[in-house]
């Protein structure tokens, strides 16, 4: 008895590390119910408590790796601090937008995306500053600024770059950038035409929208065509949106 008890005391300490310490302890636990007469039962839950011990201390590190990799790192965000936020409505302004064309062209371009980029401003804003003051005229500012957002993408930019001037840069895969250019504009212009709803006061806006498209590397250009068909879109009347045509430039 004393050499079967021996032999399966050595034999624990080989599992241990294989199955960890709590199925060493199981097959202890079997060894001892064997000197005590219990010889089938004490093998048979020794051989369960270190099957199941084996499951605990090995299946959640497996599940870790499966985790890590199916998980794709994300992009690090733009840092909106300092001179490239705008600090009424939280969004990026001129210059946060230019280090992002900067600072996510490499990546863009390697992803073989390309960018759309939204131009808009509001129609007769000036109205509003006068007719309901400061405070009121910033509060729709800022809810704009929350629409043009949704128009960005998870992985693009929305900046206010003037007044009552934003825009929103998107990326996109190539095909089909015309069709998705021209759905996103009507997008936007949709969105600024709908009221802004605040306490005791319901303020009608509006405002056009231009738009363009290209690569990440001509992205300085690509906001300049999306500007001038802004300005096409702005002598239309609000609710209107261009997309830049080669023949619109000045």
């Amino acid at each position: 008895m004393k050499t079967l008890i021996n032999l399966l005391q050595a034999s624990v300490t080989e599992k241990l590390s294989l199955v960890g310490m709590a199925a060493a302890a199981a097959l202890v636990g079997a060894a001892g119910g064997i000197a005590a007469g219990f010889v089938g039962m004490a093998v048979s839950a020794g051989l369960v408590g270190a099957i199941a011990a084996t499951a605990l201390f090995l299946i959640p590190s497996l599940g870790n790796k499966k985790q890590a990799t199916a998980e794709a790192p994300a992009p690090e965000p733009i840092a909106l601090t300092g001179d490239r936020i705008d600090e009424l409505t939280g969004l990026a302004n001129e210059n946060g937008m230019l280090a992002w064309f900067r600072e996510r062209a490499k990546r863009i371009a390697e992803d073989g995306r390309g960018i759309i980029v939204l131009s808009a401003d509001l129609a007769d804003f000036e109205r509003i500053e006068k007719s309901y003051g400061k405070k009121i005229s910033d509060q729709v500012l800022v809810e704009v600024a929350r629409r043009v957002a949704t128009c960005s993408g998870a992985d693009g930019i929305a900046a206010r770059t003037g007044g009552d001037d934003f825009a929103a840069v998107a990326t996109i895969v190539p095909q089909k950038t015309e069709e998705a250019t021209e759905e996103a504009a009507g997008k936007l212009a949709e969105l600024l035409q709908r009221p802004v709803e605040l306490p005791g006061n319901v303020i009608w806006i509006g405002g056009s929208v231009g738009a363009s498209y290209g690569e990440i590397g001509q992205a300085n250009e690509i906001l300049a065509e999306a500007r001038i068909a802004l300005k096409r879109a702005s002598r239309l009347g609000r609710g209107h949106y261009i997309l830049y045509k080669p023949e619109m430039k000045p």
